[in-house]
Parts: C-alpha cells; sequence; structure tokens
C-alpha cells in the first residue's frame, strides 16, 4: 500500500518504494492511496477508493526534475569550485542551481538599484484645511523639483485666505475576500506577519499537518471542488478561533487546481501555543473568511482644491462594510478618510507649510517580496520555494538583516562573474523553460527521455561558454570570487 504525499514528489518516493517492493515479490499487486489530510473520515474514503497504479506522468515529472536539477548543479558546482582551488586549495564550496542562482539574481539586482540610486531633493506644499462644518483635513501639492520655483509659489499661496474646492469624488470600491488558500499565499503573508523564514513557516505548517490539524499545506490549488465538505473545517475553525458562524459556505473560487490537492483548511482545533497557534489562527480565519464571510467595502474620496494659483489633492478612505476582516483582519487597511465636499466650496486655511523632502532608492527584498518574484518568474514549486532563500543564506551568498535580504561581497562577484559569461547562468529565462518541459510531462506531451534531453541541451552551451571563459581569461574574475568566499568563511 502507497501512502506518500500526493503530489509528483510524493508520487516519485511511490515509484522508488515500488521497485524496491518488486524486487521482493515482483508479481505481488500493490495499490495507491491518496488523502489531503490526516483526518479520519477522509483516511477512511481514501482506503474504500483504491488506485490500481501510480500516476506514472507525475513519477516522470518528479524524476525529470530531481535528475536535471543534479546534473546541472552539480557540473556547474564542481566547475567553479575546481577552478576556483587552482588559486587557492582552501575553498571548500562555490555552488551554482538553476533555481538558486536566480534567487540570488533578484537580491543582487535590488541592491544594484539602490546602489546605482541618487537622491533627489524635492519640494512639497502642504496645508491643513477646514469645511464649512468645522471638518479638518490635509492637502498636498505636486512635488516641485526647483527649489526657487516652489518658494515663489509658496509666498504666493501664503497670503491667500481661502481656498476653493475645484473637484470632489466620492466612489465605493469592494475589498473581495481572499481566495482559498495555497502554499505560497501561506508562505508569502506568513513572513510578512512572523518575519520567519518561509522555510521555518513550512516546517511548523507540515507539523500541523501530521498532528492532524490542518490538511496538506504544499498545494498550488486555490479553488474548492464539487462535494468539498464545509462542515468538518466550519466545526474545527469555530471551535478553535471561538466564534459561531453559520450559513451556508458561499466560497471565492479561483481558477488554479493542481489536480492533487485540496486548498489548506482547518482539520480540528489547535490549542497549543507559539508560532503554530499563528499560523493555525490564519489558516482557520481566511477559510472562514472565503467561504463564510461576505466581502468588504470602502468608500474613498478624492478632492482638488486651489489656493490661489497653486493646486494641492487630498485622498482619503475608510471602511464602510467590514465584511471578512471580521474573522480575517490581517492586512486591513487603516481608515483615514477626508470629509464630503462640495464643489465651489469655500475652505478655511488653517496653516499652509513648505516642505523639503528627497527621492528614497528601493527597498531591499524582503521574504514575501522575492517568494513573490519567484512565484511569478517559475522558479521552484510550491513543494521547494521555500528552501531557496534560506539556502543561498546558508552558502554564504546573502544575509537577512531587519527582515531583508543584503547579499554579501561573495554574492555580487558570483553573479558578477556568471553574468559577464552570460546572463542566462542567473537570470529566470532559461530556468522557466525547465518549468514547462516539466509541465508538458505533466499533460503527456513529452517524456521523460525527450525533455531531459532538450533541458541539458539548453544548458550544455552556457556550461562550455563558462569553462571556455575560465580558462581564458585564467579566472581573473574568480580571484576576486576568492578573495569574498575567505573573506565570508
Amino acid at each position: 500500500m502507497i501512502a506518500t504525499d500526493n503530489d509528483s514528489e510524493g508520487e516519485l518516493i511511490g515509484a522508488e518504494i515500488l521497485e524496491i517492493w518488486r524486487r521482493v515479490d515482483r508479481d505481488r499487486p500493490y495499490r495507491r492511496m491518496r488523502f489531503n489530510s490526516t483526518d479520519y473520515r477522509e483516511l477512511k474514503r481514501a482506503w474504500r477508493n483504491l488506485e490500481e497504479t501510480l500516476n506514472w506522468r507525475w513519477v516522470s515529472k518528479a524524476l525529470f526534475r530531481q535528475r536535471f536539477d543534479l546534473i546541472a548543479g552539480a557540473a556547474f558546482t564542481r566547475l567553479l569550485t575546481l577552478t576556483a582551488r587552482r588559486y587557492d586549495r582552501g575553498v571548500k564550496l562555490i555552488s551554482w542551481g538553476p533555481c538558486q542562482s536566480p534567487t540570488l539574481w533578484f537580491i543582487v539586482r535590488r541592491e544594484r538599484e539602490r546602489l546605482n540610486f541618487k537622491p533627489k531633493p524635492f519640494w512639497t506644499i502642504k496645508a491643513v484645511l477646514e469645511s464649512e462644518v468645522g471638518e479638518r483635513f490635509e492637502a498636498e501639492s505636486d512635488r516641485f523639483w526647483d527649489k526657487e520655483g516652489a518658494k515663489k509659489v509658496y509666498a504666493k499661496a501664503s497670503k491667500v485666505h481661502e481656498a476653493i474646492v475645484k473637484s470632489f469624488k466620492e466612489s465605493t470600491k469592494t475589498i473581495f475576500r481572499p481566495t482559498p488558500l495555497r502554499t505560497d499565499d501561506l508562505l508569502r503573508d506568513m513572513a510578512r506577519l512572523t518575519g520567519l523564514s518561509a522555510a521555518k513557516i513550512l516546517q511548523v505548517a507540515e507539523d500541523l499537518y501530521a498532528d492532524g490539524y490542518i490538511s496538506y499545506p504544499r498545494t498550488e490549488t486555490n479553488r474548492y471542488r464539487p462535494g468539498f465538505d464545509y462542515g468538518r473545517p466550519l466545526k474545527a475553525a469555530c471551535k478553535g478561533l471561538g466564534v459561531n458562524v453559520k450559513g451556508d459556505p458561499k466560497p471565492r473560487q479561483e481558477r488554479l487546481d493542481d489536480g492533487a490537492h485540496t486548498p489548506i483548511y482547518p482539520i480540528r482545533p489547535f490549542t497549543g501555543g507559539g508560532i503554530a497557534r499563528k499560523l493555525w489562527e490564519y489558516v482557520a480565519g481566511r477559510f472562514l473568511a472565503n467561504a463564510f464571510y461576505p466581502d468588504a467595502r470602502r468608500v474613498e474620496r478624492r478632492a482638488e482644491i486651489r489656493i490661489g494659483e497653486l493646486t494641492l489633492r487630498s485622498y482619503g478612505a475608510q471602511t464602510v462594510k467590514t465584511g471578512f476582516y471580521e474573522i480575517y483582519a490581517y492586512f486591513r487597511p487603516k481608515d483615514d478618510p477626508i470629509p464630503r465636499l462640495r464643489v465651489g466650496e469655500k475652505l478655511r486655511i488653517v496653516s499652509i507649510s513648505l516642505h523639503e523632502g528627497k527621492t528614497k532608492p528601493p527597498n531591499r527584498l524582503t521574504e514575501a517580496e522575492l517568494l513573490k518574484l519567484m512565484e511569478e518568474n517559475g522558479i521552484g514549486t510550491d513543494a521547494t520555494r521555500a528552501t531557496y532563500p534560506k539556502l543561498i543564506i546558508d552558502r554564504g551568498y546573502a544575509v537577512k538583516e531587519r527582515k531583508v535580504f543584503k547579499p554579501t561581497e561573495l554574492g555580487m562577484k558570483l553573479i558578477e562573474l556568471l553574468e559577464d559569461v552570460d546572463e542566462r547562468l542567473v537570470t529566470p529565462k532559461t530556468r522557466r523553460r525547465v518549468e514547462e518541459l516539466m509541465a508538458e510531462i505533466e499533460v503527456g506531451k513529452m517524456g521523460y527521455e525527450e525533455a531531459l534531453e532538450r533541458a541539458v541541451s539548453d544548458y550544455l552551451p552556457l556550461y562550455q561558454k563558462l569553462e571556455h571563459e575560465l580558462r581564458a581569461s585564467m579566472a581573473h574574475p574568480l580571484k576576486g570570487l576568492i578573495f569574498s568566499h575567505k573573506d565570508d568563511g
């Protein structure tokens, strides 16, 4: 009985189990048991619906990923490491990976944007205004890039005693309730909420799954299939969160279905503490918000105001229908309303002032932002994506400071070296093609052998080019890399 995880990686493990089983008894039958949680009722259902064989397309897909990543990673890592050891025998390892390197490249690219950024001063004029009914609010001008010009406009505006409303718009915006929960959503949101690494968060989620508190946490599915039983998760979520929710489920469905798993949902109440409690509450709250609560609604107001020849703008918003925020308050926007105004209304100028500022460089990437970039560019899968941010830290290519990633000198020089040879060694484009080949295997358009041959043929010229450049240039760029490697341990 093969009862491994219900995905391509679990299917490959099942195939390895079967291979060993066949050595023991070649002719005896086997069965595949599929489930997405350790809930007793689901296990009984899975036992009554055993499958005759494995999903061999899944096996081929996972085997292709495993073999290709091993071949490519080992080849490039060996080339870089052995070349570096010609100059310093103390170098232990300079690693490269088809997912690891693009992940590092995202971090290095952002750091370069910061280093190349040149702050530019600007000036704005701000005013505190009061409506006819006595409500105060703020308005601000567009940026001035010339100080003297800003001072002249400010001097004129300072002599004006009242402001005029030139335009006013009010609109209602629907804030849709969250979709059914995928792994990528879970990791990004919990990384933002806790500051922990995606690898740590996924480990906590897997422990909750193994102990029967949530469903399988590695999933790309964000829609519930027909016949899904909402009653059990509803009961678990309500008891665990101490709420009473009634009514028929009306989930907001999305389109993704990996063909293996359900979205992540609660199985039974969790009474423990720590990060496990926070994660379980997030899962339970999101399940209820998606299936049993309505959308939220906010009112937005925009005004254009004139003080003499100066134009100022004001914006404010306020939640007027709480909806799903009652149970799932994560990332709820703050209320900062401005009063309802009339075109032509005269406003009292409480104060007016000139402010100086400077443009700021882009922030370094948080783990949530890095994970989003990886997903958008096809780097890794829901089952593997969490490992790469931690891996580049373990390799000494980056550090995490105050919840953001900063490349080390070693990481910067490694990307610089590889880019000088061919940017395809580090950008996501080449890896994206590997992910496309996996998709073709899964739907039966291509076999394992053909996909592996194509992937290797894509990377082989890059390997040969890197090998040639390292030899031709006497590995001059690598000497700097070695120096950084020694500094960073």
